[in-house]
């Protein structure tokens, strides 16, 4: 598969991330909710339990979110691995890097992430420079190997800039548009208020749009190669 990339399929990927990064934090507090019995106060990347004291397990809900990230993505190497057609390669190829593999390593090598936080939680007494280590190693060992298989995916002769591409603009993007503008609007009161399960009405407005975007640019998603998406033998402008 040789990558062309296309605004359209900027659009596409984005939206994608967009939908997989809130289904990755409503597992973190669906699971809360289940173990403690309430929501936390939330934004679009981070989440608080509503509980003082102990909770059992306490690491699940840490857990929950990066665990559906790697399910993700391994679902990806998978599809990858039995794709018939560019088309499926592209999609599968888009599902890798749609949970953002890449930046959860990034977290962990600075420090931080749900990982950490679910080894501390699990191992009562574990030094966090411990906890950091371990949780560097989770992660390049869930994160990595998918990142190195969709790279050996494409035909293309810089390949590693493409996927390296993918790795690192979609940081930069994320941290302005979600972790500032987005979460900006929020701590500015927009539609602040919790309303279903126990999350902001602003971020289940973006959700939905995001949901809404997959849905009509899904056949961007299968052309990572450039070309437009056929609908009954005509192509798309």
């Amino acid at each position: 598969m040789k990558v062309r990339l296309t605004w359209q399929y900027f659009i596409a990927f984005f939206a994608l991330n967009g939908v997989v990064s809130e289904l990755h934090e409503q597992a973190h507090i669906t699971v809360g909710r289940l173990i403690t019995g309430c929501y936390g106060p939330r934004d679009f990347n981070n989440w608080l339990s509503c509980a003082d004291g102990p909770q059992s397990p306490p690491w699940a809900p840490p857990l929950a979110g990066p665990l559906f990230s790697y399910l993700v993505m391994w679902l990806g190497v998978w599809l990858l691995q039995r794709a018939q057609s560019t088309a499926q390669k592209s999609l599968a190829f888009s599902l890798v890097f749609a949970p953002l593999p890449f930046a959860r390593i990034f977290t962990a090598v600075m420090g931080g992430g749900d990982e950490k936080i679910m080894l501390l939680r699990m191992f009562d007494g574990l030094p966090e420079g411990a906890a950091r280590w371990g949780a560097l190693a989770l992660t390049l060992l869930f994160c990595a190997p998918p990142i190195v298989m969709a790279c050996r995916a494409l035909t293309n002769h810089r390949r590693a800039w493409y996927v390296a591409g993918f790795c690192v603009v979609p940081l930069l993007v994320i941290w302005f548009y979600k972790l500032k503008f987005l979460n900006g609007l929020l701590q500015q009161g927009l539609f602040a208020e919790p309303v279903i399960i126990g999350t902001p009405l602003f971020v289940h407005i973006v959700f939905g749009v995001m949901l809404a975007t997959t849905a009509l640019m899904w056949p961007w998603l299968q052309r990572l190669e450039g070309l437009p998406p056929k609908v009954r033998g005509f192509a798309v402008p």
